[in-house]
């Protein structure tokens, strides 16, 4: 396992990855990425991955901001799942970044798994979007500072 900053190489395994989520999930409202909000978000955000072998298994894109790093997706392999990948990668933005500035991220109310990864690892819930997503369901807002 290993850690690294992703870059244009990277871009195809990502949008693979992308793939296989929505391959396995449908493009559903708490991961909607269509392959032209991703592809403008790859291009515009910094990004960190975590592989296995060559196999990239998950990876964060998040933006720059004067007073935080602001998380805009978090994608996980579905292959790859409840095997500690992400805990490690979120450990590691935390401890590279988190040191900098405050570290924020919004998540769909009904993903139970991954609050309860972020408030793990310290994020604490900042506020709530009502009708925030597509299917009229609520965002919650994570800070870690």
């Amino acid at each position: 396992m290993r850690i690294e900053t992703l870059s244009s190489p990277h871009k195809p395994a990502m949008r693979s990855l992308v793939e296989a989520i929505h391959a396995e999930q449908g493009l559903l409202p708490q991961f909607y990425w269509p392959k032209e909000l991703l592809g403008a978000e790859m291009a515009t955000a910094e990004a960190v991955g975590i592989f296995e072998d060559e196999v990239l298994v998950g990876f964060v894109l998040y933006r720059v901001l004067p007073e935080a790093f602001e998380i805009s997706l978090v994608a996980s392999h579905p292959q790859y799942r409840r095997r500690g990948y992400m805990e490690k990668l979120f450990a590691h933005l935390v401890d590279a970044k988190g040191q900098e500035r405050e570290l924020w991220l919004e998540v769909h109310e009904e993903n139970v798994p991954a609050q309860k990864l972020y408030e793990k690892l310290g994020f604490k819930e900042v506020r709530r979007r009502p009708r925030y997503y597509k299917d009229g369901a609520t965002a919650i807002l994570y800070s870690h500072s």
